[in-house]
């Protein structure tokens, strides 16, 4: 039962920001939850890479509207290069649905980030939603 917590993490557009409420709400070790919710959460990040390997060269053959997608992205992103990694971050490190590393990779992948750094700011954009959501649960615990 508590693997199917911390496997939440892995869930997109919920990842940590909702597993790591769920597993203190549990009664697990909120430092144990906060742990396994951030490492796994990183973990999805070269399986998310993968995946966009997969599907994207796939859709692209497919639409023009999809490739042109793409192509817009990588241009746009472009003059912005150097800001890209930290923007990233605080992209992915704001605790809101939607903005985890499942997004972050997506994003990386369409702005064409070498994987190396993207997955660097990427798994700090992690560590420090992580540690927002669990600030979150303390300050909720002494408020209540």
């Amino acid at each position: 039962m508590e693997w199917l917590v911390f496997l939440v993490s892995l869930v997109p557009f919920v990842e940590l920001r909702g597993a790591l409420p769920a597993a203190v709400a549990l009664g697990y070790s909120q430092e144990s939850a906060l742990l396994w919710c951030v490492l796994l959460n990183i973990a999805a990040v070269p399986a998310a890479f993968a995946m966009l390997d997969l599907i994207v060269p796939r859709l692209c053959a497919r639409s023009k509207k999809i490739s042109g997608l793409f192509e817009w992205a990588k241009r746009r992103a472009e003059p912005h290069r150097n800001l890209t990694l930290g923007m990233l971050t605080i992209f992915v490190a704001v605790p809101l649905p939607g903005s985890g590393a499942y997004s972050g990779s997506l994003i990386a992948y369409m702005t064409g980030m070498k994987r190396s750094r993207a997955f660097a700011a990427i798994s700090a954009g992690v560590v420090l939603a992580g540690f927002i959501v669990y600030a979150l649960i303390k300050l909720g615990a002494y408020i209540l």
